[in-house]
């Protein structure tokens, strides 16, 4: 059986700077690519379909409105 994780985000957006969407990467922990979601545009990023008992890196890079992207997150995750 496969499980989801679902990743609490908080809305970044301020009065000067607003973010568009969240770009997710993942990959369990031995392999070198890793698979991305669709743009994710409403806060909790939901991934589904994982290998219970491994560990995940999970990549997330915030976009803003003005084209700028945030320095990668990456999330060591044990399903």
């Amino acid at each position: 059986m496969t499980k989801k994780i679902t990743i609490p985000i908080t809305n970044h957006s301020t009065p000067s700077i607003c973010t568009e969407y969240y770009m997710v990467g993942y990959r369990m922990n031995g392999e070198v690519n890793y698979t991305t979601l669709p743009p994710v545009y409403m806060p909790d990023i939901e991934i589904p379909n994982l290998h219970p008992s491994a560990t995940y890196s999970i990549r997330i890079v915030r976009h803003c409105c003005d084209g700028i992207q945030s320095t990668p997150l990456v999330l060591e995750v044990n399903t």
